[in-house]
């Protein structure tokens, strides 16, 4: 909550000590300094949560962030506290808390739906977290301006709006090595930003932009919650939302309870019922609950009101929030597939290809009228294969001078496991993000110049590209400003894939974007051949190139890329091989081969015109993207709202039978088959989305 404490003004502080989130050149040390150290802290602007305050800060430049403190500080007083020796031992407690919470956000920092973490500091032997402010509105305060039912609640397009913008921020996570449980969600942590798009024009889109904030309760799903069990420091939620287990200690295998993402299902869904009916689904605040500490007996002895669908459509809608507020974990959905059901009250006119069959409006014929309904169905992958083992990649340079010690408590010493001052003279930085292109293209060179494979995995391995099981770290992008002002993350997808144009062997890294550099059709008129006669083509290597800034265009090399330049075809004749800088992947590249079988008879030559395309890349198989579901990895945005975005692939069944060139494209669901549509079309334009090898 927003409290403003006259006592204090703003604040000029600076720091004694400060670690940043990511590593720092050496030569950009001062900068650093500059940057970091000297704060303005604007006590007027403070939120406080259960052991801190969180202030809105600004530097010298005035950069906004936010500072988070716990609150017994001598930061804000001016004087150190006089604490008894139970309060100094909840302090060091507290503090220990508050560096777990640093290395939850830092590894979450990248993610859409989390805020930006710049480092770790300490003033006046006070620990503090410097972030992102996130400007925006939370749920709790924008509850009375979204648009509700007569019953009280809100409709059911804007409850299935919020839970799949909370759900997709979540789903996030599962592709790191080690997933984050949140644990406290609740209306006052789900804040949508309002940077790019304004409150009101995201009701109107039904598509919220979330940023999931106060991770002081995470954890991490594996691993054994090393400082909550070495220092006793339990973290509890807020009870009207809190699954049970987040409510007691003592139950048997509390420890792992804790650290699965049915927790985060709980809560969502007992958001989801407050948002459908207007009220929360145990009425805590009034039971006397608070004085007898029996909000764990309250949810797990008694049931909470039924939740009534208020129209047949609704059941699924009604049956999902019930099922995820069980008592027990393993009736509760996965956030996966929670996220099916609340997709499916979400309209988009690009669904109208997949639904409208029986529509008088008229819609696209996709290349997925011939794909067989009986191999429908396979999931885009499995949310944790096996259990990796826990390591916080990302490393610190110390630039203010040592991390504030925590005298008597021996966790801080475990909790900064893994971090470390990189290996500047090997050139070892500990994420993509860290290098330079430069310097990413030195290391592109030396797996290039690899004989093997395994040889060009160990150079990846070495440098952080890939993970210690030689897996690509996910999502895992370089940031990148293009000259249109767009910021957009570059994600490597492929380790010595791509041949090189100039005959010399295979690119030694190879990127995609991960979101939409540009919206635009394939070809301005019906082109009369394939991929090779599309207008979108000579933009990718011309305008679209121009759109990277220098350091990178300069150093992106031409590849070879097969495609088809026919167009309607019936066999692998229509493929040849052309010169690409900037290209849009192939649907192969994506989802791997599908065999002739999986269509149906007198279209088996599909198979071998989209197989002859190309080959998988590394990433996208380890994320098991499939031809014949939807692929949550695979979702793409542009301006804030999921979008379709273009393959280079062809439709060559479907550009028969029309007589016209329809190009494939990855749909707003990810689905990258069924959401083929003519090149030219101009009432539907299409999010770029290319790769590049260096």
């Amino acid at each position: 909550m927003d409290t403003t404490d006259s006592a204090y003004g703003d604040k000029l502080v600076r720091l004694d000590t400060f670690d940043t989130a990511v590593a720092v050149d050496p030569s950009a040390e001062d900068d650093a300094k500059r940057r970091f150290m000297t704060l303005i802290l604007q006590t007027a602007h403070r939120n406080n949560g259960n052991i801190g305050h969180v202030l809105r800060a600004t530097n010298t430049s005035g950069e906004v962030f936010a500072v988070k403190l716990l609150k017994d500080n001598a930061i804000l007083s001016g004087q150190a506290p006089d604490r008894s020796a139970e309060q100094a031992a909840a302090h060091l407690a507290n503090t220990a808390a508050l560096f777990e919470e640093y290395r939850h956000l830092c590894t979450v920092s990248h993610l859409r739906g989390f805020p930006r973490v710049y480092g770790y500091g300490s003033c006046e032997d006070d620990p503090l977290i410097l972030m992102e402010w996130v400007e925006g509105t939370s749920l709790k305060q924008a509850l009375p301006l979204l648009p509700h039912d007569a019953s009280g609640g809100l409709t059911t397009q804007m409850v299935a709006a919020v839970g799949n913008a909370v759900l997709r921020a979540l789903l996030m996570t599962q592709g790191l090595v080690n997933p984050v449980v949140h644990r406290d969600l609740s209306p006052a942590n789900i804040m949508f930003r309002t940077t790019s798009r304004t409150l009101e024009q995201q009701i109107v889109d039904c598509s919220f932009d979330p940023c999931l904030i106060d991770m002081g309760s995470a954890t991490m799903a594996l691993g054994d919650d090393t400082i909550t069990r070495r220092a006793d420091i339990w973290r509890f939620a807020t009870p009207a939302y809190a699954a049970p287990e987040m409510l007691t200690q003592d139950i048997e295998g509390i420890a792992a309870l804790r650290r699965s993402p049915a927790i985060d299902v709980y809560a969502l869904s007992s958001i989801l019922y407050q948002l459908y009916s207007g009220r929360k689904p145990f009425d805590v605040e009034s039971t006397g609950a608070a004085a007898t500490g029996s909000f764990y007996l309250i949810k797990t002895k008694t049931k909470p009101a039924p939740l009534e669908p208020r129209c047949s459509d609704d059941e699924a809608l009604v049956q999902i929030i019930m099922k995820g507020i069980s008592v027990e974990q393993r009736d509760r959905p996965t956030e996966q597939q929670m996220l099916e059901v609340l997709s499916a009250y979400l309209t988009d006119a690009e669904s109208e290809g997949r639904e409208g069959a029986g529509s008088d409006t008229a819609i696209d014929i996709d290349s997925g009228t011939h794909l067989k309904v009986d191999v429908a169905g396979e999931r885009a992958r499995e949310i944790l294969e096996q259990a990796r083992h826990d390591a916080m990649t990302r490393r610190r340079f110390i630039i203010g001078g040592v991390v504030a010690a925590v005298a008597g408590l021996g966790v801080i010493g475990a909790a900064t496991h893994g971090f470390g001052i990189p290996d500047y003279l090997d050139g070892i930085r500990s994420s993509l993000d860290d290098y330079t292109w430069d310097q990413l293209q030195e290391i592109s060179l030396k797996i290039k110049a690899t004989e093997t494979r395994s040889e060009a995995r160990e150079i990846a391995r070495r440098y952080h590209l890939l993970d210690a099981d030689g897996h690509i770290p996910y999502p895992c992008t370089k940031r990148v400003t293009l000259t249109n002002g767009l910021q957009v993350g570059a994600q490597l997808v492929g380790i010595r894939h791509d041949e090189l144009l100039d005959g010399t062997g295979k690119a030694g890294l190879t990127f995609m974007f991960d979101a939409g550099i540009a919206e635009r059709n394939a070809a301005a008129e019906p082109p009369s051949a394939g991929w090779a006669d599309c207008e979108l083509r000579e933009w990718l290597n011309g305008d679209g190139l121009k759109l990277l800034p220098n350091e990178l265009r300069a150093l992106i090399k031409g590849v070879k890329k097969v495609s088809n330049n026919v167009g309607a075809a019936n066999s692998a004749s229509c493929l040849s091989e052309l010169p690409a800088t900037l290209w849009l992947p192939a649907m192969v590249e994506l989802c791997g081969t599908q065999p002739p079988d999986s269509f149906t008879e007198g279209y088996h030559y599909l198979a071998d015109i989209y197989n002859g395309e190309g080959r998988e890349y590394q990433l996208f198989r380890e994320l098991k993207v499939s031809p014949y579901s939807t692929n949550e990895t695979m979702v793409r945005q542009w301006k804030g709202k999921d979008t379709c975005w273009w393959e280079r692939t062809v439709s060559p069944d479907t550009s028969e039978s029309e007589g016209t060139l329809y190009m494939n494209r990855v749909g707003h669901d990810g689905d990258v088959f069924t959401y083929a549509t003519p090149a030219e079309k101009p009432s539907k334009l299409t999010c770029v989305i290319p790769g590049f090898c260096i």
